[in-house]
C-alpha cells in the first residue's frame, strides 16, 4: 500500500519539506558521483560519513551529532530514496503546516535521531561488525507518528499493488494505513517468516519519538479540531 496524496486541498507551501526533499536528492547524486569517480562502492563511501551505532560509545557527542545528521540525508539506492521522499512529502507537508517551517525542521532532525537511538537501544549490543545508519526512514517514521496523532481520520489516497502487476486506488483513514505500517515494522524485524532487517528498529524508534514529541508539543500548539482542516474536495 503506497500513499501518494492526502484527500483535500491546501494552499500551504511546505518550503522545508521541499528543501529536505531536494537535499536528499542532491546528496544521493553527490555520493553516486563521488563513488563513481573515486572507484568506490557506496558502502565504502558511507563507512566514513554515516553513523556507526557500534562506535557511538567510542566517539565524541559532536562526532555522533555530525554523523547522525548526515545519515538522515543519505540513502543506499534510488528505490530507497524515492520511496522515502514520496512518503515524506505526503505526510510532512501537513505537519509542517501545523508546526511552522523552522519548528518542523527541528522536529524532523530530532525524530531522525530518535530513529538512531531506537536502533542503538535494540541492536546496539549486536556489534560483532559495524552497523551503519543510512536513510531518512527514522525521521520519516517520526513524521508519520505525528500525523497519526494530529490527523487520525484524514483520508489518505493510496495505491495497492497486487502481485506487482495489478493496482487500484483506495481512500483509507490515516490510522488504518499508519497502523498497517507500524505492524509491518515489527513483522519484518521479529517475524520468523521474514528476513531480519535490523534498520526497522530505527523506524520504530523514530515513530514513537515523533508520537511522544508531538504529544508534548500539543500542550503549546493545539492540535487541529478535526482530522483535516481542509476542503474535502479532491
Amino acid at each position: 500500500m503506497i500513499p501518494y496524496k492526502i484527500v483535500g486541498k491546501s494552499d500551504f507551501r511546505p518550503y522545508v519539506a521541499f528543501f529536505v526533499t531536494v537535499t536528499n536528492v542532491l546528496a544521493f547524486v553527490y555520493v553516486l558521483l563521488y563513488a563513481f569517480f573515486g572507484g568506490l562502492s557506496l558502502e565504502e563511501v558511507y563507512s566514513s560519513y554515516v553513523l556507526n551505532i557500534c562506535a557511538v560509545s567510542q566517539q565524541s557527542p559532536f562526532e555522533t551529532l555530525i554523523d547522525g545528521t548526515r545519515s538522515i540525508f543519505l540513502h543506499m539506492s534510488f528505490v530507497h530514496l524515492t520511496s522515502n521522499i514520496i512518503i515524506f512529502y505526503v505526510f510532512g507537508a501537513r505537519i509542517e503546516e501545523h508546526l511552522g517551517h523552522w519548528k518542523f525542521l527541528a522536529f524532523y532532525l530530532i525524530v531522525g535521531f530518535g530513529g538512531h537511538f531506537g536502533h542503538i537501544f535494540f541492536d546496539g549490543a549486536l556489534c560483532s561488525e559495524p552497523q551503519y545508519m543510512i536513510g531518512s526512514s527514522g525521521a520519516i517514521s517520526g513524521v508519520i507518528g505525528a500525523f497519526l496523532f494530529l490527523f487520525p481520520t484524514a483520508r489518505i489516497r493510496s495505491k495497492i499493488i497486487f502481485l506487482k502487476i495489478f493496482g487500484y486506488d483506495v481512500n483509507a483513514p490515516a490510522w488504518v494505513y499508519l497502523v498497517y505500517w507500524l505492524f509491518m515494522q515489527f513483522f519484518y524485524e521479529v517475524g520468523s517468516v521474514a528476513p531480519r532487517i535490523n534498520v526497522h528498529w530505527g523506524h520504530v524508534g523514530g515513530f514513537f519519538t515523533g508520537l511522544a514529541l508531538i504529544f508534548v508539543i500539543s500542550f503549546f500548539i493545539a492540535p487541529p479540531m478535526n482530522a483535516s482542516r481542509h476542503s474535502s474536495d479532491e
